[in-house]
């Protein structure tokens, strides 16, 4: 059995593959890094991968397994995967760290820590050092009402942040027939319903065929005067509503680590909306990079490459995705 990483090798996940090795004595041939695996990807039994060109899965006549190392597959083939039999898994690892950006998005509305660290960069001061009453206050979220779309393994560990500041805390997710997750007050399958009096929304949903354009004009109202944070996808939110309500007042604000463009060929340069969503004051602004921390992709090498162990041995493995839904 041959089994490729097709991606850049780091000491994260060498020592990981290292313990692979270790483990499996001579089950496996293991073939490390994009180019060499690239072009030996025609045989490969299972490969861990970046995003790599359709013509790679084309042409892998013995794949059986794909490994992603993160949560998304919207990159992927899924109509020649399903078409072969080939399985997909993908990682959570960088599950606490995504909770973990979208509360700190949040807290830094609220706290107004980037208006406050701005202004006395310059030398403005607030607060009652300068006489300053109510009127310059910044807001706790303790005991506040917030809505989480999405319960997987993002909305969890979120959850289980927000109670530690006393946060009733309700879910939305479309199915009913699974336990309910833990840290979690209540579970709606409506989502006006789910979002009814909450003072922060959370958006941690996949982007699939149901959840592309699931909040709109009439969903952005049922939210009205509550702080909207995305660490999901962008194009789960209608852009242009998005920009309305924020525009307009019907969202208080919003926090936002996803986007609707993003730069190409190279370029560190470019807007992150068609709307200019960026210049408003009421917007906090993060280059989708939730998932991106030394602690999330060290886990991730790891968790991924425990689970094709487990695959090897066992013949499967944990989080499969359903590439008819998308994840």
């Amino acid at each position: 059995m041959t089994i490729g990483f097709c991606l850049p090798i780091n000491e994260a996940w060498n020592r990981a593959i290292d313990g692979l090795e270790n483990e499996l004595g001579g089950q496996v041939r293991i073939i490390r890094g994009t180019d060499a695996c690239l072009a030996a990807f025609a045989s490969l039994d299972a490969v861990v991968a970046n995003p790599v060109d359709r013509s790679y899965y084309e042409n892998a006549a013995s794949l059986k397994a794909v490994f992603i190392p993160f949560v998304g597959v919207n990159q992927l083939p899924s109509e020649l995967l399903l078409e072969r039999g080939i399985e997909v898994f993908n990682c959570h690892g960088n599950a606490e760290s995504v909770a973990e950006r979208a509360l700190a998005l949040a807290l830094a509305w609220f706290g107004r820590i980037i208006e406050y660290h701005n202004d006395l960069r310059s030398g403005r001061w607030h607060g009652f050092w300068v006489g300053k009453g109510r009127e310059d206050f910044w807001h706790s979220i303790f005991h506040s009402r917030c809505a989480i779309l999405g319960t997987g393994a993002i909305g969890e560990a979120l959850a289980k942040l927000l109670k530690a500041f006393d946060c009733t805390v309700v879910g939305y997710r479309r199915h009913s027939d699974a336990p309910s997750p833990p840290n979690f007050d209540e579970i709606k399958r409506d989502l006006t319903e789910a979002v009814n009096g909450a003072r922060i929304v959370f958006i941690t949903l996949p982007l699939t065929d149901a959840t592309r354009d699931l909040i709109g004009k009439k969903e952005l109202e049922a939210m009205r005067g509550a702080f909207l944070v995305n660490v999901g996808r962008g194009d789960v939110v209608v852009e242009e509503a998005l920009f309305e309500a924020l525009k307009d007042g019907t969202l208080s604000g919003a926090g936002l680590d996803v986007w609707y463009t993003y730069p190409s060929d190279g370029s560190v340069f470019g807007t992150p909306s068609r709307y200019p969503i960026q210049g408003l004051p009421n917007v906090i602004l993060s280059p989708h990079v939730a998932g991106s921390t030394h602690e999330a992709i060290d886990r991730n090498a790891m968790l991924t490459v425990e689970n094709v162990g487990r695959w090897v041995r066992t013949g499967a493995a944990q989080h499969r995705v359903d590439l008819r839904a998308s994840y």
